[in-house]
Protein backbone atom coordinates (compact mmCIF):
# COMPACT_ATOMS: atom_id res chain seq x y z
CA UNK A 1 0.00 0.00 0.00
CA UNK A 2 1.44 3.43 -0.72
CA UNK A 3 -0.42 5.88 1.83
CA UNK A 4 -0.45 9.13 -0.58
CA UNK A 5 0.72 12.13 1.21
CA UNK A 6 -1.80 13.97 3.57
CA UNK A 7 -1.37 17.43 1.84
CA UNK A 8 -2.24 15.70 -1.58
CA UNK A 9 -5.83 16.73 -0.98
CA UNK A 10 -7.75 16.29 -4.65
CA UNK A 11 -6.35 12.77 -4.62
CA UNK A 12 -3.30 11.00 -6.38
CA UNK A 13 -3.66 12.07 -10.03
CA UNK A 14 -7.69 11.34 -9.70
CA UNK A 15 -9.15 14.97 -8.88
CA UNK A 16 -12.41 15.03 -9.67
CA UNK A 17 -12.86 12.93 -12.31
CA UNK A 18 -11.52 9.59 -10.19
CA UNK A 19 -13.57 11.05 -7.35
CA UNK A 20 -10.80 11.90 -4.94
CA UNK A 21 -11.64 15.17 -4.91
CA UNK A 22 -12.73 17.43 -2.04
CA UNK A 23 -14.79 19.53 -4.12
CA UNK A 24 -16.89 16.36 -5.20
CA UNK A 25 -16.94 13.91 -7.99
CA UNK A 26 -16.98 15.20 -11.80
CA UNK A 27 -19.52 14.31 -14.04
CA UNK A 28 -18.40 15.95 -17.20
CA UNK A 29 -14.71 15.56 -17.39
CA UNK A 30 -14.62 17.54 -20.82
CA UNK A 31 -14.11 20.51 -18.80
CA UNK A 32 -10.39 19.56 -18.52
CA UNK A 33 -7.55 20.19 -20.77
CA UNK A 34 -5.28 17.71 -22.84
CA UNK A 35 -2.27 17.76 -20.53
CA UNK A 36 1.26 15.80 -20.18
CA UNK A 37 1.50 13.97 -16.71
CA UNK A 38 -0.81 14.98 -13.85
CA UNK A 39 -0.88 19.09 -15.07
CA UNK A 40 -1.18 21.80 -13.02
CA UNK A 41 -0.58 19.40 -9.69
CA UNK A 42 3.01 18.63 -10.22
CA UNK A 43 3.63 17.44 -6.19
CA UNK A 44 1.96 14.50 -7.62
CA UNK A 45 4.26 13.31 -9.67
CA UNK A 46 7.16 11.98 -7.19
CA UNK A 47 4.33 9.74 -6.17
CA UNK A 48 3.35 8.61 -9.08
CA UNK A 49 7.08 7.67 -10.13
CA UNK A 50 6.84 5.54 -7.31
CA UNK A 51 3.94 3.61 -8.22
CA UNK A 52 5.17 3.31 -11.34
CA UNK A 53 8.29 1.77 -10.52
CA UNK A 54 6.66 -0.47 -8.42
CA UNK A 55 4.15 -1.65 -10.48
CA UNK A 56 7.39 -2.26 -13.08
CA UNK A 57 9.20 -3.92 -10.81
CA UNK A 58 7.26 -6.43 -8.76
CA UNK A 59 5.80 -9.72 -10.08
CA UNK A 60 2.06 -8.87 -11.37
CA UNK A 61 0.28 -10.92 -8.25
CA UNK A 62 1.62 -7.96 -6.05
CA UNK A 63 -1.79 -5.70 -5.22
CA UNK A 64 -0.26 -2.70 -5.42
CA UNK A 65 -2.63 0.17 -3.96
CA UNK A 66 -2.51 4.14 -3.63
CA UNK A 67 -4.40 4.63 -0.20
CA UNK A 68 -6.23 7.93 1.15
CA UNK A 69 -4.90 8.12 4.49
CA UNK A 70 -8.15 9.78 5.47
CA UNK A 71 -9.75 5.98 4.68
CA UNK A 72 -9.32 4.42 7.97
CA UNK A 73 -12.30 2.30 7.55
CA UNK A 74 -10.41 0.52 4.93
CA UNK A 75 -6.49 1.35 6.31
CA UNK A 76 -7.46 -0.21 9.84
CA UNK A 77 -9.13 -4.01 8.76
CA UNK A 78 -6.13 -4.27 6.09
CA UNK A 79 -3.09 -2.92 8.48
CA UNK A 80 -4.55 -5.51 11.33
CA UNK A 81 -5.24 -8.42 8.91
CA UNK A 82 -1.96 -8.48 6.99
CA UNK A 83 -0.40 -8.29 10.39
CA UNK A 84 -1.82 -10.94 11.86
CA UNK A 85 -1.78 -12.75 8.75
CA UNK A 86 2.24 -12.60 9.37
CA UNK A 87 1.84 -14.81 12.33
CA UNK A 88 1.91 -11.83 14.65
CA UNK A 89 -0.52 -10.80 17.37
CA UNK A 90 -2.93 -8.17 18.11
CA UNK A 91 -1.08 -5.79 20.04
CA UNK A 92 1.38 -5.50 17.04
CA UNK A 93 -1.72 -4.86 14.87
CA UNK A 94 -2.85 -2.18 16.61
CA UNK A 95 0.43 -0.67 16.62
CA UNK A 96 0.74 -0.87 12.68
CA UNK A 97 -2.47 0.34 12.22
CA UNK A 98 -1.67 3.55 14.59
CA UNK A 99 1.53 4.19 12.56
CA UNK A 100 0.23 2.86 9.36
CA UNK A 101 -1.25 6.05 7.85
CA UNK A 102 2.23 7.86 8.77
CA UNK A 103 3.14 10.38 5.83
CA UNK A 104 3.87 9.17 2.41
CA UNK A 105 3.93 5.55 4.24
CA UNK A 106 4.58 2.49 2.11
CA UNK A 107 3.03 -0.84 3.57
CA UNK A 108 3.51 -4.06 2.54
CA UNK A 109 1.81 -7.17 4.09
CA UNK A 110 1.10 -4.78 7.50
CA UNK A 111 4.65 -3.86 7.69
CA UNK A 112 5.54 -0.33 7.32
CA UNK A 113 8.88 -0.20 5.48
CA UNK A 114 8.65 3.56 5.01
CA UNK A 115 7.46 6.84 6.24
CA UNK A 116 7.42 10.39 6.70
CA UNK A 117 8.70 10.71 3.27
CA UNK A 118 8.80 9.64 0.07
CA UNK A 119 11.23 7.26 -1.04
CA UNK A 120 12.96 7.74 -4.66
CA UNK A 121 11.46 5.20 -7.41
CA UNK A 122 14.38 2.20 -6.79
CA UNK A 123 14.64 2.98 -3.38
CA UNK A 124 10.88 2.11 -2.87
CA UNK A 125 11.55 -0.74 -5.04
CA UNK A 126 14.39 -1.89 -3.17
CA UNK A 127 12.14 -1.99 0.12
CA UNK A 128 8.95 -3.54 -1.17
CA UNK A 129 11.18 -6.18 -3.06
CA UNK A 130 13.28 -6.90 0.43
CA UNK A 131 9.76 -6.92 2.68
CA UNK A 132 8.38 -9.46 0.08
CA UNK A 133 11.46 -11.47 -0.02
CA UNK A 134 12.11 -11.07 -3.56
CA UNK A 135 15.58 -10.85 -5.30
CA UNK A 136 17.02 -7.57 -6.58
CA UNK A 137 14.94 -6.20 -9.66
CA UNK A 138 17.29 -6.19 -12.96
Amino acid sequence: MLIRPWDMSDGVGAGCCGGGSTKGLCTNPTHHEVHQGFGERDDWDPLARVYLALRDNLPSDVDLEIVDPRNHLYLAPAIAKDVRRRGLGWGDAIKAVLRGPAYAAIIVDGLTVSSGELPTPAAAVELVRDALGLRPAR
